[in-house]
Order: C-alpha cells, then sequence, then structure tokens
C-alpha cells in the first residue's frame, strides 16, 4: 500500500511539472525594469495594464518563453492585444560641430592693426621730415665746428694792414700750419662745395665763406655760410642764405645777401 502511494505521488508531480513550467514559460511575461532588474513573471493582462497605466513604455524590453532574445515591448504589441504602435522616431541628428572662428585676440589684434596703419602713416609723415630736417642741422653744426680752429688762426694774420689772405696769414707760421690742416678737410668735406677766404669789405677785414652741397635739398644745397671778422673788436659775424630752421643760433641773425659773393680766394 505504501509503495502504490509512493507511485501516485510521483506520478502526480511528474503530471503537474510540465504544466507549471509550461503555463510560466508560454503565457507568462518578463520585463525589464528602470533600473535593470528583470520583473516577473506576469500574465499578458497584467503586462496591458502595466503599458496602459505607463509603468512600463513601448521601449521597455519584454520576453516570454519562446522568444529569441529580449524585444521592445511594441514589437510584440498585436501578440498582447494592442494596437500597432508607431515604430519609434529617428535618433535625432547629430548637429553639425559649430565651426571654430577666430579667436577674440586675433579680431582685437586685425582690429588694431587696421586703426594702427592711418596713425602709423600720420606718424610717418611728421616724422620723416622733422628727421630729415634735423639731418640737415647736424651737418651744417659739424661743418661750423670744422671750420672753426680757421677763423681763431685767420684774427691773428688780420692785426694790422696785411689783410686776411692765406698769403698774409702765411706768414706766420702757427697761421700757416693751420690753413695746411684746416683748409684741405673742409675743401675735402662731402657736403662742402667751395670754401673762399677774402678781406671782405672793411680795411683790415675779413671773409670766409663756405658753400654747401650734397643734401639733396633745394633750399640748402648751392647757399652759403659766411663769417665776416670785425677788426675793431676781433669779433666774427655769421650770416647766411640757408633757412633760419637749419642754421645754429649765431648764423640766424643776419641774412647773407645773395648778391654777395667771394671776390677771392
Amino acid at each position: 500500500m505504501n509503495a502504490g502511494k509512493r507511485h501516485w505521488s510521483e506520478a502526480a508531480r511528474r503530471a503537474r511539472m510540465p504544466v507549471r513550467r509550461n503555463a510560466m514559460h508560454a503565457h507568462d511575461w518578463f520585463y525589464a525594469q528602470p533600473d535593470g532588474q528583470r520583473a516577473g513573471p506576469v500574465s499578458p493582462d497584467d503586462l496591458v495594464r502595466l503599458y496602459q497605466s505607463d509603468r512600463i513604455h513601448r521601449t521597455t524590453p519584454v520576453w516570454r518563453d519562446g522568444m529569441p532574445d529580449w524585444a521592445p515591448l511594441s514589437m510584440v504589441a498585436t501578440s498582447l492585444g494592442l494596437p500597432p504602435m508607431p515604430p519609434m522616431p529617428p535618433m535625432p541628428a547629430m548637429p553639425a560641430p559649430p565651426r571654430r572662428g577666430l579667436h577674440w585676440a586675433w579680431i582685437v589684434l586685425i582690429v588694431l592693426a587696421a586703426f594702427s596703419v592711418p596713425v602709423i602713416g600720420i606718424l610717418a609723415a611728421i616724422a620723416l621730415p622733422a628727421y630729415q630736417d634735423y639731418r640737415v642741422r647736424a651737418v651744417i653744426n659739424e661743418v661750423v665746428t670744422i671750420s672753426a680752429p680757421l677763423r681763431l688762426e685767420l684774427q691773428p694774420a688780420t692785426r694790422g694792414d696785411a689783410g686776411c689772405s692765406t698769403s698774409a696769414a702765411a706768414e706766420d707760421q702757427s697761421a700757416r700750419a693751420m690753413l695746411e690742416d684746416v683748409l684741405p678737410l673742409l675743401r675735402g668735406h662731402r657736403h662742402v662745395a667751395d670754401v673762399a677766404i677774402t678781406d671782405g669789405d672793411a680795411p683790415s677785414g675779413c671773409r670766409i665763406e663756405i658753400t654747401l652741397r650734397g643734401f639733396d635739398n633745394g633750399s640748402v644745397d648751392g647757399q652759403r655760410l659766411a663769417w665776416n671778422l670785425k677788426p675793431e673788436d676781433g669779433s666774427w659775424t655769421c650770416s647766411s642764405s640757408v633757412s633760419a630752421r637749419y642754421l645754429p643760433t649765431d648764423c640766424r641773425r643776419v641774412p647773407l645777401d645773395a648778391s654777395q659773393g667771394s671776390a677771392s680766394r
């Protein structure tokens, strides 16, 4: 009797187990929760109610026995009695990366460069003539400085009635040595066209006249610097036909008459 009872229990167990397994895997569903955990099993009706209550969505992965893999709910909607769901909208296209424009620092530099061009032009228009004037003044001052020893030596030679010519100055040994040194240096200067030494207008007077060249400036080339000795006090008076802005202060006082010229050397 016990043996027969054990045989029935084993047969019942074998009969029921396939029914429960078939019912669970053939009709019950599993679905994925938002945290990735699997939930279920649930009946098809329960799965529909979960969808209608927005607890699961068309994209929620679901699975039941017989399916090769998990699939979105929208793919099995008709088998659950739900109306066909529209296909999922395509993923929005990635926007094109914004074009990299010029860095703001470069923009600032370009703007500054654009504004600096006229400024540089204005400064150049002011600075270039100023530099040219400075160069002319510097060269004229150089000529005046080189000729200074000549005036110092000719002044003693004019004492008395000997006059100021180079022959009169040559009678003095120191004056002759100075003339031999200074006159070649002065006449060889690239901005000196001529050096003339005359007796001047007054008795026992003396006149030194230097003609300029090589400035590429019409108001200077061919113009003269002149020094006249006053016998009464031994002082020299500078005059010039050059524009006053190029001259040393001592030479601006008396303009040189253009009609005056050197009479002898």
